[in-house]
């Protein structure tokens, strides 16, 4: 999060806040008596995922499929409807293809469109991971807040599932407390999120995982082709970099620029414009600071390629890490392959990672998807994310980086090298991450038991399918086969460490 995301409160973002905020107040308890659908025993439970869907983040929407499915599995997908919140119906409908969902389209102006959707449902849960965080933009905040604070008015219970939060201005700190104190559950990813709420006045949240540790991946053999198809010999080892670049953001309200933007045709001002009045917060000094950044990890990848001779990767895990990664692409001495994620969905990125021998990795969903194949990987963080993983792992002294550090090039190239060159710190470092997994997918198996409880405690007359809540493999989507039984006796540990 840059400095001026965390300290200052742009005059629109405020002014939108207080809208959202007002709204809520009048239209919450309009909508509780005109038309809020109640639930009625026999019916279907109808379940609103308010998402941050269609917009091809892989992270974003990989979450979201597991949690469709999740929740379908042990809530059974005969006796409910999932409701998905997209930008992109089409594309969410083609990335989820197989899933049993609705995707429900929605204006980047939300307001209109949630207050209908919230109204419509029963149960209303927030599944963007990059929740309680304003370092993408204060309006995405500010959209699961609102549908919140709506549910919470119109007496519909609501949940995150598996979520995070991070440092956020005042305002938002205030908005965040008065919209979600009535939440009927909250759940974190993170220990350091359930403590970031509770300093905000948020207590009581509890702790899982992200939602992305059971995605499936596709063969090793459709990585390989991929791969062969794109130049890769099927010999050499693979060295991934998940490339990003950080200085566009946040995404901020600029009247000017819009307003100069629609009157001139200015080009440059197009290329920046995400939605309406936001622009991607893009300076000059930030276009100085890319290109340091840029030509640094093209050093770094040159250099591991050509000491190692192995087959360097540029992996782009959001639509807007395209251009970065054909970036450096551009910018290597050395023929590098990039996957992108307009070209893949979340089993088949899966997959890929998984293909590597190593992973440097600026974005947590390219570790999460990574890990299942025990491939390691150095993280480059500017958040709690990656940072959290890493040391819930053991792995953060040794291989995290903060991207602001000195002498950052140099510390990335040893950290590579100390894996690359020893074969016995290649193999512990699996090790390391084999001995973790079993509590990632046992903690998905408690995910999904706090969403039975919750829905037996508020729809007891919902028939919740019968089901062995002993047995872990009834409340996760997949796990590996390697893992199975270690994952079921690691979640019997938590079930009892719990009193469950």
């Amino acid at each position: 999060m840059t400095a001026k995301g965390k300290k200052d409160v742009n005059p629109f973002d405020f002014l939108y806040g207080s809208v959202a905020f007002g709204l809520v107040q009048a239209l919450g308890p309009l909508g509780k008596v005109f038309g809020s659908k109640k639930w009625k025993p026999g019916e279907k439970l109808e379940i609103l995922f308010v998402a941050y869907s269609g917009a091809r983040n892989t992270g974003a929407e990989v979450r979201v499929g597991e949690c469709i499915k999740q929740i379908n599995q042990i809530l059974g997908e005969d006796q409910i409807e999932v409701n998905v919140l997209t930008l992109d119906k089409e594309e969410t409908e083609e990335y989820y293809r197989g899933y049993k969902f609705n995707a429900v389209q929605f204006s980047s102006v939300f307001f209109s469109d949630v207050y209908k959707q919230v109204k419509a449902n029963h149960l209303i849960v927030l599944v963007e991971g990059s929740c309680w965080k304003e370092n993408f933009a204060s309006a995405l905040l500010l959209y699961f807040l609102y549908a919140a604070g709506l549910a919470s008015k119109m007496d519909k219970p609501c949940f995150s599932y598996a979520v995070d939060a991070g440092n956020m201005n005042d305002f938002n700190n205030w908005l965040s407390k008065e919209l979600s104190k009535d939440m009927t559950k909250i759940i974190t990813r993170t220990k350091d999120a359930a403590e970031k709420l509770q300093e905000i006045g948020l207590p009581g949240a509890v702790t899982r995982v992200d939602t992305a540790w059971t995605q499936c991946a596709e063969p090793s053999e459709y990585a390989r082709k991929v791969l062969m198809d794109k130049g890769w010999d099927g010999k050499k080892k693979l060295v991934g970099l998940a490339m990003q670049n950080y200085f566009w953001w946040p995404i901020v309200p600029d009247l000017a620029k819009y307003v100069k933007k629609i009157t001139t045709g200015d080009k440059d001002l197009e290329k920046y414009n995400y939605k309406l009045v936001y622009f991607y917060d893009y300076s000059d000094k930030d276009k100085e600071t890319y290109e340091e950044w840029a030509a640094m990890l093209t050093r770094v990848m040159d250099e591991i390629t050509e000491k190692y001779d192995v087959q360097p990767v540029i992996i782009g895990m959001e639509a807007l890490d395209k251009e970065s990664c054909l970036d450096v692409q551009n910018r290597m001495k050395n023929k590098a392959i990039v996957t992108v994620c307009q070209d893949f969905i979340g089993d088949e990125m899966a997959s890929i990672l998984r293909e590597l021998n190593v992973l440097i990795t600026t974005r947590y969903h390219a570790m999460v998807l990574s890990m299942p194949g025990k491939i390691p990987f150095v993280g480059l963080s500017r958040d709690e994310r990656i940072r959290g993983v890493m040391r819930e792992t053991g792995l953060f002294d040794q291989y995290y980086l903060d991207y602001k550090e000195d002498n950052l090039e140099q510390k990335i190239k040893d950290r590579a090298d100390k894996i690359l060159s020893d074969p016995a710190e290649h193999e512990r470092i699996r090790q390391v991450i084999d001995d973790n997994l079993p509590y990632y997918f046992a903690q998905m198996g408690m995910l999904g038991l706090d969403i039975r409880d919750l829905v037996k405690h508020e729809f007891p007359q919902f028939c919740l399918p019968a089901s062995d809540e002993n047995d872990v493999m009834n409340l996760i989507p997949h796990c590996p086969d390697f893992l199975v039984q270690r994952v079921k006796d690691k979640y019997l540990e938590l079930k009892r460490s719990e009193g469950r």
